[in-house]
């Protein structure tokens, strides 16, 4: 008798990725399952992989099935799959239990969240932290993405015959990688979305990149290099967002070095506070200098796009 398997999906695998997986899972050794086969498809079957709620969230678990059918539904939720898994898409971690990748779960849960929720989700996918909603800690930063805004592109251009497709191809040309914290993740949509969907429509920046610091500014900062949060390469410019974790006199003190260190390199920049994106008049002004900054004067909003930004900011801040 063929040994039985589970394929969590959807909510289930999103939670599972967020618990900061070990690193060896996106290896993707023995990837090579495209059709759904000896699926357990009762709860004491289950029960036998013990898939617990630390791991893979609350129940039900949500699992990839075949065909549906008359079955019982008391800890799992059915996804029906008829259509061949996109190659490269399930990894095992555990005799007979596998996940789907971070890409095929992204574009699962697009089916089913908003345009803006699917972008919030892209972007932390593409970024370097994990939302934990059942937990005390709301956030975990990690040191290393999931997967890339490149692939999530290639693969989503190219896949078929999977639900929520659709949606996944529309965000993917929005997301930017490298986000560090769901803050700016907001401000990113924020600031940078056409004015169609609410945003400024600014030129997308690259997100915690590198700057190589001269020799002769290393011992000023004790760093080889420093990661600003926004940074437009071209222009120059260096957008800081400035938390609440920012209130410490040391971190102040550390802020301010990095400054006069990167204006000293030719660099301008720019911060903007928490409560001043909170402040629609603040932070439109805030952008409004921005966009000066980077050679760009924002054009006058119709009223269908100053609704569709108020509602970007209610769904985004509130």
């Amino acid at each position: 008798m063929a040994e039985k398997r589970v394929y969590v999906s959807h909510d289930s695998a999103l939670h599972f990725w967020r618990t900061n997986p070990p690193r060896y899972v996106l290896d993707g050794a023995g990837q090579s399952i495209r059709i759904l086969r000896f699926c357990s498809v009762t709860d004491e079957q289950v029960r036998a992989f013990c898939l617990s709620e630390a791991e893979f969230g609350p129940r039900p678990v949500h699992v990839l099935v075949p065909v549906q059918g008359p079955r019982p539904r008391s800890i799992l939720h059915y996804h029906v799959q008829k259509a061949p898994i996109p190659p490269h898409s399930l990894y095992p971690l555990r005799d007979g239990v596998h996940v789907v990748s971070p890409e095929l779960c992204f574009v699962q849960l697009c089916q089913s969240l908003t345009f803006v929720e699917s972008l919030e989700l892209g972007m932390e996918l593409c970024g370097t932290y994990a939302l934990r909603p059942f937990e005390f800690e709301d956030m975990a930063s990690r040191d290393y993405q999931l997967t890339s805004v490149d692939s999530i592109r290639r693969k989503t251009q190219t896949w078929k015959e999977i639900h929520g497709l659709a949606q996944a191809r529309k965000v993917a040309q929005y997301l930017v990688d490298g986000s560090a914290s769901p803050m700016e993740t907001k401000l990113y949509l924020l600031l940078c979305l056409p004015q169609k969907h609410g945003g400024y429509n600014i030129e997308r920046p690259e997100l915690n990149p590198e700057i190589s610091l001269p020799e002769e500014f290393r011992n000023i900062l004790h760093q080889d290099k420093v990661k600003p949060d926004f940074l437009w390469r071209k222009h120059k410019v260096v957008l800081e967002y400035d938390g609440e974790y920012h209130d410490g006199k040391a971190q102040a003190l550390r802020d301010e070095r990095r400054r006069m260190v990167l204006e000293a390199m030719g660099y301008s920049v720019i911060t903007v506070k928490k409560q001043h994106v909170y402040d629609p008049l603040v932070f439109g002004s805030f952008a409004e200098t921005l966009a000066k900054r980077l050679g760009k004067r924002l054009r006058p909003l119709t009223s269908k796009q100053e609704f569709s930004r108020e509602n970007l900011r209610e769904t985004l801040l509130s």
